[in-house]
């Protein structure tokens, strides 16, 4: 009982997400997968993908790197972990690094 409530505690929603943060914790489902690309960063070809990340309290932007980005389609929950939360285009988007973990669950 107290796990779960530990946990229900750390989890962020949409609805509170500041820009120059790292969100420790937060998920839910793909609402929208877009097609996978490649960008050249730190000397390599990485897998890219942008992907809408949808909860109960609103949506945001996800940039999506690596094997992740290959495996992650529409309509699948997921948890982010320690996700970098940023200002693209006048709007907030979230970004996986080295020390950020992506969980996919089950369909929705």
């Amino acid at each position: 009982m107290v796990d779960g409530f530990v946990h229900a505690m750390n989890m962020t929603c949409v609805h509170d997400l500041k820009p120059s943060r790292i969100v420790p914790s937060i998920e839910g489902i793909v609402a929208r997968s877009y097609p996978l690309s490649m960008k050249f960063a730190k000397n390599r070809w990485i897998a890219f993908r942008e992907i809408v990340l949808e909860d109960d309290s609103g949506w945001v932007t996800v940039e999506v790197w690596g094997p992740s980005a290959i495996d992650i389609l529409r309509g699948r929950n997921i948890r982010l972990k320690n996700a970098y939360c940023f200002m693209k285009n006048e709007r907030l988007c979230l970004t996986l690094s080295i020390h950020s973990h992506l969980e996919i669950g089950t369909q929705a």
